[in-house]
Formats: C-alpha cells, structure tokens, sequence
C-alpha cells in the first residue's frame, strides 16, 4: 500500500510541511519507501491472516511506537490496518486517528452470514477514527445505510493517479526527444512480443480473486480464432499474501508462446503503451488504480460490473462491464474490441478524456491535506 500507491500523497504531504513517518508489514515495498523516497519506515509484526494473538502482539507494538513517536496523527488503510492500527492510537492516546476506506472486504455475492461479521468489523473499525476518508461514491452510500458512520463523519475522498506519466504513447512520444524513449517497437521486441501482434494486457497483484484465471480462459478462446493475439499479465506478489491465495499462471497449452507474464514492473506506462486492450476481470474492487492508468493511456478497458470498476469505466462509452466470472461474456467483449480499430480508438479516447476530468490525484491530496487542517484546527493544534 505504501509503495506505490501512497507514494505520491505521503510526498505531498512532506512538502506541505508534514513530518511524515510510515510503517507497514514487512517486505521489500516497504522498505523501498524508506530506502527510495527518504520516509522512516517501520516494520510492522502484523499479517493478513486472521490470527488474533498475532494481532493483539501488533497491536500493542503499534501502540508502544506511537507512544515513543508522539504522533498527532495516525492514518491508517486497509480493512485489518484500520483496525487494528487505529485501537492501538487510541490506545496510546493519539489525538487524531483517521482512516481511508479503499473499499470493503464485504460484497453483494458473499453470504448473508459472513457479510454481517464484516459489517460489524467495519462498524468497529469506524468507532475509533475521528474521520474516514472514502474513495468509492458506492462505499460512502453503503457505509450511511449501513450504520458503519453517522452522517458528516465520511467525506468522499475520491481516487486519482499522476495524468502526466500515464499517456497515450502518440502523446507521451511526440513530447520527448528521439531517442531517450525506447520505441514501442524495440519495447515489444524485448517482452517477446510480436512486432504486430494485437496485445490484450491484465494489472493486478497475483491473485485469483483478480480475475487472473477468467482472463486466461478467455485468452484461450480467442487466440483460436486471432492468429496475431497476445497476452500480457503484469502484477506482483506481496510477501504476506493469505494463503491459498496466490495465483500463478497455469500451463495452458493453448498459450504457449502467446502470453508474457512479468512481475514488479516500474516501467507501467510503457507497458500499457504496448496492449491495444485492457482487461480487470476482477471479483472485489474499491476504486482499481490499474483502471485508471489504463484509462489515462487511452486504451478501452473490459472490467466487471462491481463497485470500483463502475467508477472507472463507462459501459459502451470507454469500454465494457461484464458479469463477475463470466468467461464467455469476457471473450465476447474482447472480441468485438479486437475486430474494429476504429471501436478501440473510439473508446480509447472517451477513457482518456474520463481520466483527465476525473483522476487528477492533486486533487485527492488536497481533500487529505484538507481533513487533516479541519481536525487539527478543531483541536487547537498546528501542522503535525
């Protein structure tokens, strides 16, 4: 979460004045927050997994270094760092604890009975935070109906990447001078990409509920009928993924020389230069930044119609929504995007144009620096 995802805002707030400190579980995306950007990062003792005596050893490790650190504010995101971060602030007497909410871990297709114990986590969760910050419109409407806030307590934060490093590739190209770029063609040629091969490409961290699966059974279907189609999977596995939740890509013979999988990638803009489609089939959204960069370069996009996913793309305008697990209606959509340039240049340039209106992440870090000064302010205190 830290890197990349916060990477800009926590940079933000740093120029606006903020002494900024981090921490999160261990692994080597944490420690490149330290080691890259200057942040203290501190190494936290917590997994993903439901481990309670686990989690009350975090917790109290938590709540020792906010003591020791003195913070007048603790942030927290994630459904299990929400929660348990912010009852050690409380704990250790933080004056200011807050949370963004990336999306809930509960949705319309889970049973009835899990769902409430979700429910009731996030109801727990929210008791303890002075204010939360909400990315999702849909999220902000649940959280009210659902009692897990009280109205004025939850501000639509909204999500948003950096529109000047997401480009289409006519428009990041023509900006640059010759040769500092590699070509899209030389860029290809070292991904083991055919040079005019149609390129359908999928972002996400290496899970199955993603969609990884959905979206390599309809690339099966497909590359038997479009000599010149190609895969691209690009994601990353984080060190304390659950188990059982990994996902690595299966041998399918049908693929055999028509997908690249790459993994951990800093080049994304030139990657998503290099697909004509991109796809998120994925099970649980809360506002998917792989959608928004896909947009920002100008591709049409095939995503199912979950929360998140509805935020970021336009059914028939900017591409496609489809029904969560549904292969063949994946392999159709892609289908239609695959037979008509002129459908992918149309959509791609409605996405575009959706990207530049409404994901500016500028914006998103003022709404942040925003919360902060009005719960600062409300205390009688200056910047942290």
């Amino acid at each position: 979460m830290l890197f990349p995802i916060l990477r800009d805002q926590l940079k933000f707030l740093r120029e606006r004045g903020y002494d900024v400190h981090t921490a999160s579980i261990d692994g080597a995306l944490g420690r490149r927050i330290r080691d890259e950007d200057g942040f203290p990062w501190t190494p936290l003792p917590l997994t993903r997994e439901f481990d309670p005596f686990g989690d009350w050893k975090a917790m109290s490790f938590i709540a020792e270094l906010c003591r020791r650190e003195k913070f007048d504010i603790v942030h927290t995101h994630t459904p299990k760092g929400n929660l348990v971060g912010q009852i050690a602030a409380r704990r250790a007497g933080v004056p200011i604890v807050l949370q963004t909410l990336h999306g809930f871990y509960f949705h319309e297709r889970m049973p009835a009975a899990k769902k409430k114990i979700w429910m009731a986590l996030e109801r727990l969760s929210a008791a303890h935070s002075d204010h939360v910050l909400c990315q999702n419109p849909e999220d902000v409407e649940t959280a009210l109906n659902a009692g897990i806030v009280k109205p004025g307590e939850i501000t639509l934060l909204g999500n948003g990447i950096d529109l000047e490093r997401f480009k289409p590739v006519c428009e990041r190209t023509s900006n640059e001078k010759a040769g500092e770029t590699p070509t899209l063609r030389s860029r290809k040629r070292e991904l083991n990409i055919p040079e005019r091969a149609l390129v359908v490409g999928m972002v996400g961290r290496f899970v199955a509920e993603k969609g990884f699966p959905e979206f390599l059974r309809a690339g099966a279907i497909l590359c038997a009928e479009f000599p010149d189609l190609h895969l691209l999977a690009i994601g990353h596995k984080l060190e304390s993924e659950r188990k059982g939740e990994r996902w690595e890509p299966e041998d399918f013979s049908e693929l055999r020389g028509r997908m690249t999988v790459l993994s951990d990638r800093d080049d994304m803009p030139d990657l998503y230069g290099c697909m004509d489609v991109h796809v998120l089939p994925s099970h649980r959204e809360g506002f998917p930044r792989a959608l928004m960069e896909g947009a920002a370069a100008g591709l049409p996009q095939v995503a199912t119609n979950i929360r998140g996913c509805r935020q970021t793309v336009e059914d028939g305008r900017t591409g496609y929504l489809i029904r969560v697990g549904d292969v063949s209606e994946l392999a159709a959509r892609l289908r239609e995007l695959l037979s008509s340039p002129d459908l992918r240049r149309r959509m791609g340039e409605a996405a575009r144009a959706k990207a530049l209106a409404e994901f500016d992440q500028r914006c998103v870090f003022e709404k942040v620096d925003a919360c902060y000064q009005g719960l600062l302010e409300r205390q009688g205190r200056g910047k942290a």
